[in-house]
C-alpha cells in the first residue's frame, strides 16, 4: 500500500529490532500516514493506544476497536483501564505503539509537548522505547489532504532505551523528546 501510494520510505536503522523482544513505540505525529508507517516498520503485530473517538467510524472503527487500546481522556477511570490494558498485551508478547503528543500537531509545530503515559508505561512495564523520527509525513499526508504528493519518506528508527524503570517519567519523556528533536531539525538542516 505504501509503495502504491507513491511513498517510498528511506530507514535509517540505528539497531536492528530484536523480533523476540516487546517494545513500545513512540514517534512524533504529524499525519494520519504515520500509523500505516508503523505497520510497515514493524514485524510482528502491533497496538496502537489510541483517541476512543476514532472507534466511531465506519468500518474502520469496527477494527480500531478490537486490535488496539482506546482511551478516553476525559475519564480518568478510562484512562487507567487503557493503561491496565496496554501492560497486559505487553505482557502477552505485543510490541505497542503510542504517539506520545496525544494527536497530530500543527503544521507550525515541530514537535509538540508530550504527554506522561507512554513513559509511566514503560517504567511500569520495564519495556524498552523505540523513538522513531518521521520526516517528511507532514509534506506527504497533510492536515490539508489536497496539499500533500508522493515522495520519499525519511524514518528513522533509533536505538532503543532500555532499562526504563531506572528513569523517572520526565527524564525518560525527555530523553525520547530530545532524540526525536534532534533528528527533526537534522533533517530539515
Amino acid at each position: 500500500m505504501i509503495y502504491a501510494s507513491g511513498i517510498f520510505p528511506k530507514i535509517n536503522k540505528e539497531h536492528k529490532l530484536d523480533p523476540r523482544k516487546q517494545y513500545l513505540f513512540c514517534s512524533n505525529h504529524t499525519s494520519t500516514i504515520d500509523i500505516p508507517m508503523m505497520f510497515f516498520l514493524s514485524k510482528k503485530p502491533i497496538s496502537f493506544i489510541g483517541k476512543e473517538s476514532i472507534s466511531k467510524y465506519p468500518i474502520f472503527g469496527y477494527y480500531y476497536k478490537r486490535f488496539n487500546v482506546l482511551v478516553n481522556r476525559a475519564s480518568l477511570r478510562n484512562s487507567y483501564a487503557a493503561f491496565e490494558k496496554a501492560g497486559q498485551k505487553i505482557k502477552a508478547g505485543q510490541n505497542m505503539v503510542i504517539f506520545p503528543e496525544g494527536g497530530i500537531v500543527e503544521d507550525s509545530i515541530l514537535l509538540g509537548k508530550f504527554k506522561n503515559g507512554p513513559f509511566r508505561l514503560a517504567i511500569e512495564q520495564n519495556v524498552s522505547i523505540i523513538p522513531i523520527t518521521f520526516a517528511d509525513n507532514k509534506q506527504i499526508f497533510p492536515i490539508k489532504y489536497t496539499k500533500g504528493k508522493p515522495q520519499r519518506a525519511r524514518i528513522t528508527i533509533h536505538k532503543p532505551i532500555e532499562n526504563c524503570s531506572e528513569y523517572n517519567i520526565k527524564e525518560l519523556k525527555n530523553k525520547v523528546f530530545t532524540t526525536i528533536e534532534k533528528e527533526l531539525i537534522r533533517y530539515e538542516n
